[in-house]
């Protein structure tokens, strides 16, 4: 599985690409810090799952998530964030996105076993 990380903060990216490669279906293809380059990535870096963060400058994840389902509906995307989901706006959980997670909980396991969930069927 192709996967783009979206988030401001370098040292979340660069967590996250360390978790990625603990994984052995998760290959890291490109990082976008912001939701107007994640939709520039998208079509660079043709991935197959969005791992994105809910708020960050300019437009932010829920938007973003948004427009990434709108324009590639397979792609799975996942909403990632430091408040707890359940604290998030209501947005959030009706933005489109495949799923949305507490960034502690996040662990290589958890983003496979949501992949083999929200993956589209092959047909």
């Amino acid at each position: 599985m192709r996967v783009l990380v979206v988030d401001d903060r370098a040292a979340f990216r660069s967590a996250i690409c360390t978790l990625l490669r603990a994984a052995h279906q998760l290959v890291l293809v490109g990082e976008a810090e912001s939701g107007e380059l994640a939709l520039a990535a998208i079509s660079e870096s043709d991935p197959d799952f969005v791992l994105m963060d809910v708020r960050m400058p300019g437009m932010g994840g829920i938007d973003a998530a948004r427009a990434i389902k709108h324009r590639r509906p397979s792609t799975v995307v996942v909403l990632i964030s430091t408040t707890h989901p359940s604290e998030l706006s209501p947005a959030a959980s009706s933005c489109g996105a495949d799923a949305v997670m507490w960034k502690p909980d996040l662990r290589s396991g958890v983003l496979e076993a949501l992949w083999l969930q929200h993956r589209p069927a092959m047909t």
